[in-house]
Formats: structure tokens, sequence, C-alpha cells
């Protein structure tokens, strides 16, 4: 990919925000996947936070007579707001190649992200797919230093 082209994704991630020079990208192949990777963890961290919230929130409003929860919660606008800017950048974490490890383990981070479900059971239970998929992303993170959290 052309440096161009990576300056281009990276100005439609988020205008102003993701601020790299050319002489950075050209110094670490992988700057701009590292930065995008910080925003991920960042926003994604932030997601969780509020999905907790807003669970707790549901289950405090619950009302036991009617059976009917309170669907009216502040969160869920920032909640959408959030995965709104998450899009973004989740679409330049998949389009720019990785060029070190450093990059492909911002791409396993993500893939893991993606396919958290993989990660609900041991992975003797998963089928052989499910189960080759997630023991390549481990090793991926592995090799790269990344935590799957």
């Amino acid at each position: 990919m052309s440096l161009d082209e990576t300056l281009r994704i990276l100005a439609t991630v988020e205008p102003g925000g993701l601020t790299l020079d050319e002489q950075a990208i050209e110094s670490n192949p992988d700057a701009v996947l590292v930065a995008l990777g910080r925003s991920f963890e960042t926003l994604s961290a932030e997601l969780a936070t509020l999905q907790q919230q807003d669970a707790q929130s549901a289950a405090a409003t619950w009302d036991a007579k009617s059976q009917i929860s309170a669907v009216v919660v502040p969160g869920v606008e920032r909640i959408e707001a959030v995965l709104s800017s998450l899009d973004p950048i989740e679409r330049a974490i998949m389009a720019i190649p990785a060029r070190t490890v450093v990059g492909l383990g911002v791409k396993a981070r993500h893939a893991a992200h993606v396919l958290s479900n993989y990660w609900a059971d041991v992975p003797e239970r998963l089928d052989w797919d499910a189960r080759t998929v997630r023991h390549l992303i481990e090793s991926a993170c592995s090799v790269a230093g990344v935590e799957l959290s």
C-alpha cells in the first residue's frame, strides 16, 4: 500500500484525530496500524464500560410486576457514538497490511475482538475451524507481545 493510500485511509478514520507525519510513517512501517490499534483499544474499553453500565441500569430499572424493563437509557446514545467511531478504525485496521510483528499484533488483537465468541468456551469444545483460528490468533498475539483480555 502506498504512502498516499495510507494517509488517505488515516484521514478518513478521524480527521484531525490521528496525526502522524510522513516521516513517522516512513520510519516505522506500522506506525499507522499502531496508532489505529491504540484508538481501537481505547474505544473498545469505553464501549465495554458503557455496555456494562447499560446492563446494570437496565437491571436496576426492571419492573418485576409488569416484567417490562425501561427502554430509555441515557447511555445508549453514547454507545452508538462509540460504535460509529469504531467502524472506520476497524475498517482501516483490516485494510492496511501489516509490515512488522507489531502490526501483525494489532491485526490479531482486532481479529480476537471480532471473533470474541471463540473465547467463550474451552478450545476443545470449538469446531475445528474455530479452534484453528483461535490458536492462530493466540499465537500471533503471543509473538507480537499483545495481551488477549
